[in-house]
């Protein structure tokens, strides 16, 4: 098991803070608030090819840094935060998943 954790913090206290406003920036670009887990892995069918999208890793095929992954529900996809995008661009990977894996 992962414990929880925000790529990029420093401290515990900054991962809180900074995972309080990644919901915050996540409910606006979705419009509905995300689900209380704390996601560490998504194995699913991303870009065409099956794989694993998880925090602290670059997202496949090259990108940016993944920083936390929140589920929306089950009518709206997983929403995957990175470094570097913003709301507008933020990735979202569609249901269903071929598995899950939260943080213990």
């Amino acid at each position: 098991m992962t414990r929880f954790f925000l790529a990029g913090s420093d401290s515990d206290e900054d991962s809180e803070a900074a995972y309080l406003d990644v919901r915050e920036r996540s409910l606006l670009a979705i419009g509905c608030a995300a689900k209380p887990r704390r996601i560490f892995k998504l194995e699913c069918r991303f870009e065409g090819s099956d794989c694993e999208i998880e925090v602290g890793r670059p997202l496949p095929h090259g990108g940016d840094l993944v920083v936390a992954i929140l589920d929306h529900g089950r009518d709206e996809p997983y929403a995957v935060h990175t470094r570097h995008a913003s709301e507008e661009d933020m990735t979202r990977v569609a249901r269903p998943v071929y598995g899950v894996t939260d943080f213990s």
